[in-house]
């Protein structure tokens, strides 16, 4: 209970924190404390373990924020300044329909070291004929500096280049994607073919701005990123082949496939997330454990916020987590309302709810940064998703059979390019029928009451089941 009670705390001490922008934590001793006091609430089995939890709980949000808001006033004061600031490309850079590259610059350094990250745009990744930008790369740029928005710290628009270089040996996880991802490009022609990586290797950047928008319009955004679902698979198949061997072997390999996964992937958001919550299944299943949903929530999200605490205003981390929660909590009500708590449903109506869930937990979230979404696309959801998992496989076995004998990578490109053309002319239509598109104004707070429904949904239920056993409970017994 109190190890519950400490992550619930620390998911409102980072809300607090971020509101608030406290700078009174900053010492590494308000870490120990925290430590010190979750300890001792485990230890002990009295009330005052539940206090000792919260403020252990509380505490250590504040103390994660505290550098960040004090080189947050250190970046507002450079507003509007030309400056010199270097830092690593933390992930793959995209293109924008007018051409221009987004680049995230993390391991800050202007005049010193600084926490957050920076949102670049540059014209041109190409440095030179043997250098072109891409993840992990260092660079140092010259320009204005702007302020941040969402989750960065701040911005620098069309920066002159000082200097660039590639790291030694560099990122070899990295090297192999893009090794795998250009044995793909030569049998899947574009723009299927970053679609196609986008499902396979969680390569979001050369997937067309036109196309990314008509994705987030219709609700499937998610399957061009890494995560779960991604994970999912991988996993599946690792315990399948490996598992006839034992059990542990089973478990090991899904778990090298995911560190894997991951490395190739990069450190993003919803792959955290994701890579918590695969390795707690790993594990838990090993051992013949259950961990209930709500629980499972809870400790990933603050484990994940208090690896950094600004993914509460990261959009990737709040679709991940409001898919899960769709996917984990309101899918599982929604098919005991209809189906009882013995019969399961079939493969299209649980594939429907699925949808269905993650889409109501995630349409206020996208209508609040987006400002519009399709009423129809629970629809788009139900033609697509059921056909990315078999897109995968075919984009995997186009890649491996490009590398092991390319005449047969021939006939897996052609099936992959088919299945591909289906998805995107599924999307673009359902994408361009305006008439069911809602719209509103961006960073709306008001959207945000879609989830009142959701909140009765679960409350009415839990309130009527409480009065019932309560009633019961108190009713004279029948004497002999």
């Amino acid at each position: 209970m109190p190890a519950l009670i400490f992550c619930i705390s620390i998911i409102i001490g980072d809300v607090a924190a971020l509101i608030l922008r406290a700078k009174i934590l900053g010492s590494f001793l308000w870490l120990v404390l925290a430590v010190v006091l979750l300890v001792v609430s485990i230890i002990i089995s009295r009330r005052i373990a539940i206090v000792l939890a919260i403020l252990a709980g509380l505490t250590i949000p504040f103390y994660r924020t505290t550098p960040t808001v004090i080189a947050g006033d250190y970046y507002q004061n450079l507003v509007g300044q030309n400056i010199t600031i270097k830092g690593k490309i933390a992930k793959d850079p995209t293109e924008s329909s007018s051409g221009k590259y987004s680049v995230i610059l993390s391991d800050i350094e202007i005049n010193q070291p600084l926490p957050g990250e920076i949102f670049v745009s540059l014209s041109s990744l190409k440095i030179s004929d043997e250098l072109t930008l891409r993840r992990s790369d260092i660079v140092e740029l010259e320009g204005t500096f702007a302020e941040g928005f969402g989750s960065y710290s701040g911005s620098i628009i069309r920066p002159k280049i000082v200097s660039a270089s590639r790291p030694t040996p560099g990122d070899i996880f990295l090297d192999f994607r893009d090794f795998f991802a250009d044995k793909i490009k030569d049998y899947i022609p574009s723009p299927e073919n970053s679609l196609a990586l986008g499902y396979l290797l969680g390569q979001k950047s050369g997937v067309d701005q036109t196309f990314q928008d008509a994705l987030r319009i219709v609700g499937l955004t998610h399957i061009v990123v890494a995560s779960g679902a991604h994970l999912g698979v991988l996993t599946s198949a690792s315990k399948k082949i490996f598992g006839r061997l034992s059990r542990f072997a089973g478990t090991l390999a899904g778990a090298l496939m995911t560190i894997i996964f991951i490395l190739i992937t990069g450190l993003s958001a919803s792959m955290i997330r994701a890579g918590l919550v695969t390795f707690l299944s790993l594990i838990t299943k090993y051992f013949g454990r259950e961990i209930k949903p709500q629980n499972l929530i809870i400790f990933v999200a603050a484990a994940t916020l208090v690896f950094s605490p600004n993914y509460l205003t990261d959009l990737a981390w709040l679709l991940s987590f409001g898919s899960f929660t769709g996917i984990l909590i309101l899918a599982p009500k929604i098919t005991t309302f209809f189906y009882g708590k013995t019969k399961k449903p079939n493969f299209i109506f649980s594939t429907l709810i699925t949808s269905l869930s993650a889409a109501l937990i995630c349409t206020p979230i996208l209508l609040y940064f987006f400002g519009q979404i399709s009423l129809i696309s629970i629809v788009a959801n139900l033609l697509i998703l059921p056909t990315v998992s078999i897109a995968m496989g075919l984009s995997f076995a186009t890649g491996l059979s490009a590398i092991i004998l390319p005449p047969l990578a021939f006939i897996f490109g052609k099936l992959t390019t088919l299945l591909l053309d289906y998805q995107i002319s599924v999307v673009t239509f359902f994408s361009e029928q305006k008439i069911f598109l809602i719209e509103t104004n961006q960073n709306n707070p008001a959207v945000l009451a879609l989830y009142i429904p959701l909140v009765l949904v679960f409350l009415i239920p839990a309130c009527y089941a409480r009065v019932k056993t309560t009633i019961f409970a108190n009713e004279p017994k029948n004497k002999i």
